[in-house]
């Protein structure tokens, strides 16, 4: 299912919890690891810099700034070959297939560019301690999230072992997106699954629900199903707290409450409150 998985990594501690999470499930799937580098085109090229310091100035003239840009550009290569030999080496450790890619550019094109030949992209949620690596992943992780065209895993600070699977379903195309995957992984490694169904207020939710049981039934998938009121973050943000799951999937729009994924909507509070990673299914 995920043949290929993208990581970006930036050297912080969420950037490696987000390789080693996608190595366990390239364990699994038989994967290859795509570790991927992105070095901040702005930063290199630093055409508006007035000064490194406040006490140690930029040189004025185009042939300073040339050297300083040439300077800056080598130190991010440095740190970024590190930083891939680094993913290289954990890959191999687990002996898991891995291709390690450095690249010079906008870091969400280059990010998005790469996930469109990918299956799963797995991304820390926020980038620490990458001091020439570009912007703090956490800062373009709406923006990649929004535009994936690819599933998106959210990590948590730790790897959390995947074994039993909550999936948001609220009828949409995303949303089945989500049950099949989520049907799917847990099949793959006899993991238990729940599907929640949340009654917003729409006046299709009933059906919805039992269109769910139906889908369950036909593929022969055992599974949990719940159907609970209220707001649909809140609800599912609680019955995975309720049935201790270690995963939440998720449609990235859907109906209702659903309708797309921006910040502040079902999906934002969802991944920023959840205490397990969050796959979003686009």
């Amino acid at each position: 299912m995920f043949k290929h998985i993208l990581v970006p990594v930036d050297g912080s501690d969420d950037g490696w919890v987000a390789l080693d999470q996608a190595v366990e499930i390239a364990k699994e799937e038989e994967s290859v690891i795509r570790a991927l580098f992105v070095a901040d085109s702005r930063i290199i090229e630093a055409p508006y810099w007035t000064a490194v310091t406040p006490d140690d100035p930029i040189p004025s003239g185009d042939e300073k700034r040339t050297e300083l840009a040439i300077a800056i550009g080598e130190t991010i290569a440095d740190f970024g070959a590190k930083t891939l030999a680094e993913a290289q080496r954990r890959c191999d450790a687990a002996q898991v297939a891995c291709e390690v890619r450095y690249e010079v550019g906008a870091v969400v094109n280059v990010i998005l560019d790469a996930a469109s030949h990918a299956d799963l992209l797995v991304l820390g949620r926020h980038g620490q301690g990458a001091a020439f690596a570009g912007p703090h992943l956490g800062s373009v992780f709406e923006a990649v999230v929004r535009h994936a065209p690819c599933p998106v895993m959210a990590t948590q600070a730790e790897v959390t072992p995947l074994l039993k699977i909550l999936v948001a379903y609220d009828g949409s195309q995303r949303a089945q997106d989500a049950l099949t995957i989520a049907a799917n992984l847990t099949q793959s490694q006899n993991r238990d699954l729940v599907v929640l169904v949340v009654n917003d207020g729409h006046p299709d939710m009933l059906n919805i629900f039992a269109q769910a049981k139906d889908w369950l039934d036909e593929h022969n998938i055992p599974a949990k199903t719940l159907f609970e009121e209220g707001e649909p973050a809140e609800t599912i943000l609680r019955v995975a707290r309720e049935e201790a799951v270690s995963l939440i999937v998720i449609g990235a729009y859907g109906h209702s409450r659903f309708l797309e994924i921006f910040f502040g909507s079902t999906v934002d509070e969802v991944v920023h409150q959840a205490i397990v990673p969050v796959l979003i299914c686009h």
